[in-house]
């Protein structure tokens, strides 16, 4: 990795935040990548695309008061959206009851679909028995395809995805034809607090290498 690699997360600055790009790093996508950024600019010119990008700018008014369900809710709202789908893990099923309950109470239509819809196995993805958790068992698989296709089915105007697998939330935004949004992701470890790994390696408490590394110039 060179020098110039597009790393906003090593910017020391965020001056783009107020539009002031006179301490810019020489690898601002602002800056570096600016056919790219009108290009964007282009984009949000699209009706819908903006009336989207306006709906988000208008969850701001709540910014800081709002939980990740109510903002959800809100921008649901904002959007004009009368049906929700939601996918979510077999081990979230009592959280996907809750959200089903909070979408309902709230007007909504609601559909769900549990990852393990259609009972599929290790068998069905052509699993090698050594890649099993346990050799010669029946391995059940999630079904992300199956759980947006079905969503799809039922003309989810918007899809919440609750706790998939790293993986299956990928295959899940990749075949969903509605528009997507994240609601919560599954960290066993960490009771689904992913960045709680991050803050505790900063601070020594887990072994996982947050030190920056070196960059070999262009």
């Amino acid at each position: 990795m060179s020098e110039t690699a597009v790393l906003c997360s090593y910017c020391p600055h965020k001056r783009c935040y107020a539009g002031d790009l006179s301490q810019a790093p020489d690898f601002c996508p602002t800056l570096k990548k600016a056919d790219v950024v009108r290009s964007s600019k282009k984009m949000l010119k699209e009706p819908k695309t903006q009336k989207m990008a306006q709906d988000v700018a208008r969850t701001w008014k709540a910014y800081g008061k709002l939980t990740r369900v109510e903002e959800t809710v809100l921008y649901a709202k904002l959007q004009g959206h009368k049906k929700l789908g939601i996918a979510f893990c077999v081990g979230l099923s009592a959280e996907a009851e809750l959200l089903t309950n909070v979408f309902i109470n709230e007007g909504f239509d609601v559909v769900s679909a549990c990852c393990m819809c259609g009972s599929l196995t290790s068998e069905d993805v052509n699993l090698p028995e050594e890649d099993k958790v346990v050799s010669n068992a029946r391995q059940p698989m999630c079904n992300p395809i199956g759980q947006a296709l079905v969503l799809d089915s039922e003309n989810c105007d918007l899809n919440i995805v609750l706790g998939l697998c790293v993986g299956d939330d990928t295959l899940f935004i990749r075949h969903s034809k509605a528009p997507v949004t994240i609601l919560a992701v599954k960290d066993r470890v960490l009771s689904h607090h992913p960045l709680l790994a991050l803050y505790e390696a900063k601070e020594g408490k887990r072994d996982i290498n947050v030190s920056r590394p070196q960059i070999a110039a262009s």
